[in-house]
């Protein structure tokens, strides 16, 4: 009995964009929450790097699942 993954591919390419679209929300989110107000928080600088140092992990991790959910729309068209 063979597997048959290709009904699957488009369902899982759709998983992984939305995986995609949800880290960006929650970057978005991260960047709300530290953001500088005049009132307390963090001062600019300290956000700035908050903002740097987390924007190259959401960056690969939306990346990587924009590339794999090509991939799996290219092999639900095959």
């Amino acid at each position: 009995m063979e597997l048959q993954l290709k009904p699957y591919a488009r369902l899982a390419a759709i998983g992984a964009l939305a995986v995609a679209g949800g880290a960006t929300a929650f970057f978005l989110f991260l960047i709300y929450v530290t953001r500088s107000v005049p009132l307390g928080g963090i001062d600019g600088t300290q956000a700035i790097l908050t903002v740097l140092s987390l924007a190259i992990p959401f960056a690969l991790i939306v990346g990587a699942h924009v590339v794999y959910a090509r991939v799996l729309f290219r092999f639900a068209r095959e």
